[in-house]
């Protein structure tokens, strides 16, 4: 285990409409924390596409969805539609390589199973 400090120099955390484009750049390569918030009209289970982020953790509604890592295996995340919520649903995302600062996440309908990054 390895402690993570912290502090604006190593860590920052992107909120969906707060961060200035400006400060957007500068989190290139630094651990990341994504947090956004989505709304729902129904629910039902999905999967969350990871394949285009670094290396990291996913919650949803405070509940932990599991790991991502770009050389995969898996590419995709699954979301059981009991964890959502109809209305207002909360997103956190850590990004340890954050190679690419994202600016939104993509869910799909089957997972990724045949695709891996060399």
């Amino acid at each position: 285990m390895t402690k993570l400090p912290f502090n604006n120099d190593i860590a920052k955390t992107i909120k969906a409409t707060s961060v200035a484009q400006s400060n957007i750049s500068s989190l290139k390569n630094l651990p990341t924390l994504y947090q956004g918030e989505f709304t729902l009209s129904e629910v039902g289970d999905t999967f969350i596409d990871m394949s285009n982020w670094g290396k990291g953790i996913v919650f949803i509604n405070g509940k932990n969805i599991g790991r991502f890592w770009k050389t995969g295996p898996q590419q995709t995340l699954y979301i059981p539609g009991v964890w959502l919520n109809k209305g207002k649903n909360e997103i956190i995302i850590f990004d340890q390589l954050n190679p690419t600062v994202q600016d939104k996440v993509s869910t799909l309908k089957t997972p990724i199973l045949d695709k891996l990054v060399k």
